[in-house]
């Protein structure tokens, strides 16, 4: 038997065990549990399989299972939940209590998948052998049993993956920022922000966002705390990025652009530094990194004009970061699930900018339309994405860019941010092709 599956038999957790939730890391834990040895069935209201019940949650008799795993995308304040009395845990609590190598993980608002595929990529063209896993790449439980073994395990982490993971230590936790998200699945945005300190809470050295207050008020529960910021010695100003008050990468060394990404390759050289893995090929990594698709990804440029496939702004925060990278007059293309979202504060960002014009495409976009109105901020309801493309084309001007930056989930007319863009990105390649 795998070392790792051994140790997890170890445990003795109770059985049976309910692995809820169907996802890629509710499947990935009941396969590794049930090869373990353990007696684990998978429940789920609609994926249907071997050792998968397929029930409705509020029919469920919970108290029958001693062992709760719970997926990241099952909101447990669900009444049928409530009652429960047994042991509560997901996959990265599993995964904390078996892994005997350097963990790093990054959990934050925004930015969170470009820094962690980064940093994966500068360890290991610096020769240390990095596993991308978490919320990106593998589940951490089949990362952790993977036939290739790192050397340091990278973790990116939503704040859904933070509530039962109290075993997780990571040697660096990053919080890249917090700005409103998820207010579907939480109370307030102080009990969402309290998901992410949870991280900085069981870390031993916490990278923290000086510019950003929620993690300002998180550093009172860190161990140690290095920050960044522009008043900090780590820092981006118009020069490039300055590591300890040093100059280390320009603007134009870096493949990717925009001020958020040169924040996010600061980000990454620090957690290097912390692991004392900051070389010539991890620089050369950081440099040359191409960023991933549907973040600030250029798609075409047609008579002049240049347009950015941005998809995976899905909240607020995302959409005020690729802004502070726009420099040319602009066609904002916005809208779709808006998660109880406080528009108001995205329209304070945009009365900054130069508006060639604002597309709202989706189904319900009344919160955002109402605080665009009261900005005195002009705008047209287009509806879907042809429509919105046919129209940037319209009023596109040479030297324009014309972003794809929606602030908002996608699941009313897409299957997710993914799809969303591929179609922005058809709809304009077609036409320039």
């Amino acid at each position: 038997m795998n070392t790792y599956l051994s140790r997890l038999a170890a445990l003795e957790l109770a059985e049976p065990i309910y692995v809820v939730g169907m996802g890629l890391a509710g499947r990935s834990a009941l396969d590794v549990l049930r090869e373990a040895g353990y007696d684990a069935t998978g429940v789920d209201e609609r994926s249907e399989g071997r050792h998968i019940r397929t029930a409705a949650f509020d029919d469920v008799q919970w108290s029958e299972a001693a062992t709760l795993v719970m997926s990241p995308g099952i909101d447990r304040r669900r009444a049928c939940f409530a009652d429960y009395f047994g042991t509560v845990v997901n996959d990265v609590e599993l995964f904390a209590c078996l892994v005997d190598k350097p963990v790093v993980a990054v959990t934050g608002s925004n930015g969170k998948s470009t820094v962690v595929t980064m940093l994966a990529e500068a360890l290991n063209a610096g020769g240390t052998r990095a596993m991308l896993c978490g919320n990106i790449g593998y589940p951490v439980l089949s990362a952790l049993i993977n036939d290739a073994p790192a050397d340091v395990y990278v973790l990116e982490l939503s704040s859904y993956q933070l509530e039962c993971c109290p075993s997780l230590s990571p040697d660096v936790g990053c919080v890249l920022n917090v700005s409103p998200d998820h207010l579907d699945r939480y109370d307030s945005i102080d009990s969402y922000a309290a998901a992410k300190e949870r991280l900085v809470i069981q870390s031993h050295l916490s990278i923290l966002n000086q510019d950003d207050a929620y993690c300002v008020a998180m550093a009172d529960s860190a161990t140690n705390v290095a920050w960044f910021g522009a008043q900090t010695e780590n820092r981006v100003d118009d020069q490039g990025i300055y590591l300890d008050d040093a100059l280390v990468l320009k603007h134009e060394a870096l493949t990717v652009k925009g001020r958020h990404n040169l924040s996010n390759a600061l980000v990454v050289l620090m957690m290097l530094n912390a692991l004392g893995k900051l070389n010539d090929q991890a620089y050369q990594a950081v440099s040359t990194f191409a960023g991933l698709p549907h973040r600030m990804q250029v798609v075409a440029e047609v008579d002049g004009v240049s347009w950015f496939n941005d998809s995976k702004a899905t909240n607020i925060g995302a959409t005020q970061a690729a802004l502070n990278g726009v420099d040319a007059p602009l066609i904002l293309i916005l809208g779709g699930v808006g998660k109880n979202q406080d528009f108001h504060l995205l329209s304070e960002t945009l009365q900054t900018q130069t508006l060639r014009g604002v597309l709202l495409i989706g189904t319900d976009n009344h919160a955002l339309s109402n605080a665009l109105d009261q900005a005195c901020i002009e705008y047209e309801s287009v509806g879907t994405m042809d429509r919105a493309v046919s129209r940037a084309r319209e009023i596109a001007q040479r030297g324009d860019w014309v972003l794809l930056s929606p602030a908002c989930a996608s699941f009313d007319q897409y299957r997710g941010f993914a799809q969303r863009g591929e179609d922005f990105t058809q709809l304009v390649r077609g036409h320039g092709e």
